[in-house]
C-alpha cells in the first residue's frame, strides 16, 4: 500500500502530514524549503482549490498559512493514511 500524497487529496479535505519525501534528484532542497514553509510532520493540511487545467497549481492551507504549490511539489508531501 502506497502512502497518499497531497497532490491526490480531494479539495476541502483536512489530513495530517506524515513526511516530506527527500529521495530523488533535487528533492532534498525542495523538501527543506517545504519544511521551512511549515509542511512538517503532524501539521494539518488542506487543498482549498485546484486549477482548472490538468497538473496545474494547488492552493493549499497548512496551519494558518495559504500557499500555491505545483503538482510536483505537492507530490513530495506524504499524508497520514
Amino acid at each position: 500500500m502506497s502512502t497518499p500524497t497531497l497532490n491526490n487529496l480531494q479539495p476541502l479535505t483536512w489530513r495530517r502530514i506524515f513526511s516530506v519525501k527527500t529521495e530523488g534528484a533535487g528533492t532534498g532542497e525542495l523538501a527543506r524549503r517545504l519544511m521551512d514553509l511549515g509542511f512538517v510532520p503532524q501539521e494539518r493540511v488542506c487543498v482549498l482549490r485546484r486549477s482548472w487545467w490538468q497538473h496545474g497549481a494547488l492552493v493549499v492551507q497548512v496551519g494558518n498559512a495559504t500557499f500555491a504549490l505545483r503538482e510536483s511539489e505537492a507530490a513530495c508531501i506524504e499524508l497520514v493514511p
